[in-house]
């Protein structure tokens, strides 16, 4: 094979991944951004929660917080009852 050939694969070969590399750090730039959006979403979500707030959770369970404590909620649903949740399974305050 001649050599002109060669060269020609080898440069190719080195663009190919010189590409993947950038992609590689432009996909990982974008994921650090997207979850350090999610963390601060989420801490001020935790933080701002009160009693009488509706709130929605992850499996899609709705209610209204009836108290608010540092690790759990208790939470008044459609039937009445009051159920006690992590806080940190909140995933939205309706109407915010």
């Amino acid at each position: 094979m001649s050599s002109d050939f060669l060269q020609s694969v080898l440069a190719s070969c080195v663009a190919l991944l010189l590409l993947i590399a950038i992609m590689g750090v432009v996909y990982a730039i974008y994921s650090s951004v997207k979850a350090r959006k999610k963390r601060d979403y989420f801490a001020d979500l935790h933080k701002n929660l009160k009693s009488g707030q509706r709130v929605a959770f992850a499996g899609g369970l709705l209610g209204t917080l009836v108290r608010v404590g540092e690790e759990t909620c208790d939470v008044k649903i459609k039937s009445g009852d009051v159920i006690e949740v992590s806080r940190y399974a909140i995933q939205e305050i309706e109407g915010k």
